[in-house]
């Protein structure tokens, strides 16, 4: 009889976890349905579908996910902030213990300063701001008050211009190169000792002498920097420069008096400059012509601009500095130039500058010129550059571009670079975004990346995911990437996590991943409980041997 309660109870029991097993990889089915739609931006249609998915499983571990999704949807299908921010507060009232949590915060915090930046603090003011060790600010201000912008992008061009004086300044410098310290013989005397002392004195003093010497070869240049930026709206100082400039025939000369063309204003020193770049037979005069006018910013010397970027005369330089600028110009300008360079320039500097810059930009048109140049690229170095572009825009639309590639992408190379590339945002939504490819691809490598970028997040999100992949995982080697991932957290809950792995594996390359995992949560004092544990273990196998 008591063998037959005890095999009820065990059916009973193996019923239940069997139940358990099923409705949970039905809820993991059913949430992976809804960040389907996530990624391919149907905001409405995931919003809808996370707010029925809170009420099909309300036990489910995926429901503080599901209500983050459902805000993060609703802000991006309207433009109604106080809706937003009231959706995110909710959230961080209703799961306050949610790995999401730091990431609604910063939401907050975002959408408060933009309220702030209108005149209405109550936003702000309606914020708990914790103080605990596990709140985690992951967020730009974004200042909406052109004056205020307008004022910082005028003092970052005036340090840049002052940062390049400095440069051309340094350039001219020759200090003489110090010698070698001799070796002391192995039975140095005091004598040795002083002969050697007064050796480097010398050379320190000839050193001083020199650096004297430079600073009066260059307090010229100084002062002239000195009484241009006082004369810089002054006419007449435009055409004394000009007048020295066409009566020297000097290039060094000619080049030092084009750069302090910079900071004067005026038609004729546009015109001057132009002049130069088309026609001066000195290739450094024309060069820092270029650099003159691309710093002055005037819009009408726009075109000659962009046909130096396809001038194959110019240096690469000259034109990385103009298409660097671009980021600054009108869209309609920048973009068809920057579109250009990605298809044709064969130079991978220059390419990797025009991705660069369209990713500054930002916009949704700029993000498009990236995508639509990586999909028509045939080179796959060029395909890299531009991936590892686009991961800097961090908009749903990139994430969205590169998941794709990282799931579809027949080139498992190609296909690290974008899960690499999305681990580089090292957030939330990162994590949710290489747990979904995890699920979604049976490549190994591609598998070993996403674990690896789960765990350069460094967050609880991480760990709760890493924990969940692993469950009944059998290959080794994803175990132990699994485990190294865990010890990249340096989170104390992973500690728990790794030592279960060592204590349930048997493959030694397995257990080597957990010890060394562990080694990187040392600063955590189950960790060193778990190091002593492990220690042990290690001693009895070499006594059994």
């Amino acid at each position: 009889m008591k063998h037959k309660l005890a095999l009820a109870i065990a059916a009973a029991t193996l019923s239940l976890s069997t139940a358990a097993l099923i409705a949970a990889e039905e809820d993991d089915a059913s949430y992976r349905e809804g960040y389907g739609l996530v990624l391919a931006q149907r905001w409405t249609e995931a919003q809808e579908y996370f707010t029925q998915f809170q009420n099909d499983w309300p036990e489910s571990t995926w429901v503080d996910d599901a209500a983050f999704w459902n805000c993060y949807a609703l802000e991006q299908s309207s433009n109604q902030d106080a809706e937003h921010f009231n959706c995110y507060e909710a959230f961080v009232s209703a799961w306050p213990e949610s790995s999401w949590v730091s990431d609604a915060r910063s939401k907050l915090l975002v959408i408060a300063s933009r309220f702030a930046a209108r005149g209405n603090s109550e936003f702000i003011e309606r914020i708990d701001f914790p103080s605990g060790p596990n709140f985690d600010l992951d967020f730009d201000f974004d200042f909406e008050d052109n004056n205020i912008a307008e004022t910082i992008a005028e003092a970052m061009n005036e340090v840049e211009r002052e940062l390049e004086r400095v440069n051309t300044v340094r350039s001219r410098i020759r200090l003489p190169q110090l010698p070698e310290l001799p070796e002391l013989p192995d039975q140095a005397t005091i004598e040795d000792i002083k002969a050697l002392y007064a050796d480097m004195r010398r050379v320190s003093e000839e050193r001083v002498r020199a650096r004297s010497i430079v600073r009066s070869r260059s307090s010229s240049d100084d002062e002239l920097l000195t009484v241009m930026a006082a004369l810089r709206d002054n006419e007449r100082a435009a055409e004394i420069l000009i007048e020295r400039l066409e009566g020297t025939t000097n290039p060094a000369l000619r080049s030092r008096i084009v750069l302090l063309l910079e900071d004067v204003r005026g038609e004729n020193v546009s015109n001057k400059l132009i002049e130069l770049i088309n026609n001066d037979e000195s290739e450094e005069v024309r060069h820092n012509a270029v650099l003159v006018l691309l710093d002055r910013e005037e819009e009408g010397s726009r075109d000659l601009l962009k046909d130096i970027v396809g001038d194959p005369t110019y240096p690469a330089s000259v034109k990385a500095a103009i298409i660097n600028n671009m980021d600054e110009w009108e869209p309609g300008q920048a973009l068809p130039i920057l579109a250009s360079v990605l298809s044709t320039e064969t130079e991978l500097r220059l390419v990797a500058e025009a991705a660069d810059t369209l990713a500054d930009m930002g916009s949704p048109a700029a993000v498009e010129v990236l995508t639509d140049s990586y999909a028509s690229h045939d080179n796959a170095e060029v395909r890299r550059i531009i991936l590892g572009q686009i991961s800097d825009v961090k908009t749903p639309e990139t994430i969205n571009f590169l998941s794709s590639i990282a799931i579809n992408d027949g080139d498992d190379e190609t296909a690290a670079v974008a899960i690499e590339s999305i681990a580089d945002r090292e957030d939330n939504i990162a994590v949710a975004a290489l747990d979904h490819i995890y699920a979604s691809t049976g490549s190994q490598q591609r598998r070993l990346a996403a674990l690896s970028g789960i765990g350069d997040s460094e967050s609880e999100q991480a760990v709760e995911v890493l924990q969940r992949l692993l469950q009944g995982e059998t290959n080794p080697e994803i175990v132990a990437a699994g485990a190294r991932a865990l010890g990249d957290t340096e989170r104390e809950s992973a500690v728990a996590v790794v030592l279960e792995i060592y204590r349930s594996n048997s493959d030694e390359s397995v257990r080597r991943a957990a010890i060394r995992a562990m080694r990187r949560l040392d600063d955590h004092s189950s960790a060193t409980d778990a190091l002593l544990e492990i220690l042990e273990d290690r001693l009895s196998e070499e006594t059994v041997q």
